[in-house]
């Protein structure tokens, strides 16, 4: 009879690779038994992470994004506390192991709702999503690979956002053409959320209907139609697909956003803290709150400390430095930006398909001088992930101070055209209004910013935007209200701006006009001065 491990009401038997639980199997994949394992031989030290990912993924390159989600579901079964981490050193089993003969042991049977069904997988610690192949309501087998091929492409566009944990294409599909329970789906796969949706054709007429449910409860995070042409095949799955997949993500993240804040801390683990700081400081840049960006930088360093390698807790860091360097906040603005800098080349060396980080990192450079640079690192974080709306508007904002206006404002308006109920469409307004801005259209500038201003009264690069417009506009008045708000929200950078430092503008004649436009609403040049630079 062979030797088993006795932990809680568990048997863990090597020889068998499996976990009981009295009679009753315990559903464990087979990356998360070998971990437990190895954990288990080790028991009496700490196991590094380079010596855990060897033992497990012998001869395989992975992220040690992997080794998380195994710990998690170690976590998950055995408890918060059954698998310790030490920070940036490794980790070890927390709890008692018994050894004893395979079958011998007393171990209690499993109470009713304790554990999982045999077939239910453990929640990754990131948002977790599987895409049903859509229903083709055609009646048509032909539009079958139409409609898989929409499903395959949401699949592969969702995986670029880093910040996902996405079901791969083969497990999905497994549920082609049958009737299914998203809440079994959920449990068997061991996702969170669920998208599912239809097509259907008649003539030359298509229409998808898309929805992202929480499996948890089974309530709707989204639902989403689509009326098209059809056309040219690949192009319209193309733009469904976009289209799908940025509206998603947003509400995924708001609505992961609420769960999280509803949670206990303690209880979070480090993507989930990385999460949170994100949102703290997303939600800061609205207004240049110094707390929410404190709150952020203290919830990722949180993260950080349970690990040292949780490439969204450095985005976030970077992001609130970058933010401060912006707006000229920081005590230091040397070191902030050193900083800045620091923490977004650690989330690239972590993961160079992090596009945040690359987005962080060139809107760094292009607040300080080095705008070509930045401008590379905004175009490849786009190029990491066309799907990500927030990247799509910013964008647009920088290529439009480069001095190409016209592709900037296609850029931002196709930000807000993915994406029209973002909670960020502040910031995609206020793109759109730099962008005509550089164009030369100062009253849809105006129109543009004032509509951003309504959103997010406090949000500083609007503001900016609308000052300058209303001086194109010949509306000196108005502009010089704006500077007193200004003056409130970013007083430092106005101070530089009307030294015609710090824009983030790679044309250099768009640095002149916006600092000769200032200059004017601040009463420190004649209106006369801009009559030379309008267009």
């Amino acid at each position: 009879m062979g030797r088993c491990y006795v932990i809680g009401p568990f048997e863990v038997r090597p020889d068998e690779r499996r976990v009981l639980a009295g009679a009753d199997a315990v559903a464990l994949g087979a990356r998360a038994f070998d971990l437990l394992l190895c954990l288990i031989e080790r028991r009496d030290r700490l196991v590094s992470r380079q010596e855990l990912i060897g033992q497990v993924w012998p001869g395989v390159v992975v992220e040690d994004n992997n080794l998380n989600v195994q710990v998690s579901a170690l976590r998950r079964l055995l408890g918060p506390e059954a698998v310790a981490t030490v920070g940036g050193r490794g980790y070890r089993l927390t709890v008692d192991v018994a050894e004893a003969n395979a079958g011998s042991s007393t171990v209690a049977p499993a109470q009713p709702g304790a554990l999982a069904p045999a077939t239910e997988l453990p929640l990754p610690d990131r948002p977790s999503i599987a895409v049903l192949p859509f229903a083709n309501l055609s009646g048509d087998a032909e539009q079958e690979f139409f409609t898989d091929g929409i499903t395959e492409d949401i699949i592969t566009e969702l995986s670029r956002f880093r910040q996902l944990f996405v079901i791969a294409r083969n497990s999905s599909f497994t549920y082609r053409g049958n009737a299914v329970d998203v809440r079994c789906v959920a449990r068997e796969l061991g996702v969170r959320y669920v998208l599912e949706g239809s097509i259907r054709r008649a003539g030359q007429r298509i229409w998808v209907t898309a929805q992202l449910i929480d499996a948890s409860s089974g309530n709707h995070v989204w639902a989403e139609k689509y009326d098209r042409t059809f056309g040219d095949t690949f192009a319209l799955q193309e733009e469904l697909t976009r289209s799908i997949v940025a509206a998603i993500w947003p509400h995924l993240e708001a609505f992961e956003w609420e769960r999280l804040h509803r949670a206990r801390t303690q209880h979070l683990g480090a993507y989930e803290l990385a999460l949170r700081a994100h949102r703290h400081v997303t939600m800061a840049g609205r207004d240049t709150d110094p707390a929410g960006f404190a709150e952020g930088v203290r919830l990722a360093k949180e993260a950080l400390a349970i690990d040292s390698r949780c490439g969204l807790a450095w985005t976030a860091v970077a992001m609130a430095q970058m933010l401060r360097v912006y707006n000229h906040t920081a005590p230091s603005i040397a070191q902030e930006h050193a900083g800045c800098l620091d923490a977004a080349q650690r989330a690239i060396a972590i993961d160079r398909g992090d596009h945040l980080a690359y987005l962080y990192r060139g809107m760094l450079l292009l607040h300080s001088d080095r705008q070509h640079e930045g401008l590379a690192d905004v175009r490849r974080a786009h190029e990491l992930n066309p799907n990500d709306s927030f990247v799509l508007a910013l964008l647009g904002l920088y290529e439009a101070g480069a001095g190409d206006p016209a592709l900037g404002l296609r850029y931002a308006a196709e930000a807000i055209r993915r994406s029209p109920r973002d909670p960020e469409r502040h910031l995609y307004l206020g793109c759109v209004g730099w962008a005509h801005f550089h164009a030369g259209d100062y009253q849809a500038a105006v129109d543009a910013a004032q509509r951003s201003i309504v959103d997010a009264p406090r949000f500083p690069p609007s503001h900016w935007c609308i000052t300058l417009a209303w001086v194109g506009c010949g509306e000196i008045e108005r502009a010089a209200e704006e500077i007193a708000i200004l003056r409130g929200l970013a007083p430092e950078l106005l101070d530089e701006r009307l030294q015609g430092r710090l824009w983030p503008h790679a044309d250099a004649v768009k640095r002149h006009r916006a600092t000769t436009f200032l200059r004017i609403a601040a009463g420190l040049e004649g209106a006369a001065a801009a009559d030379v630079l309008r267009r």
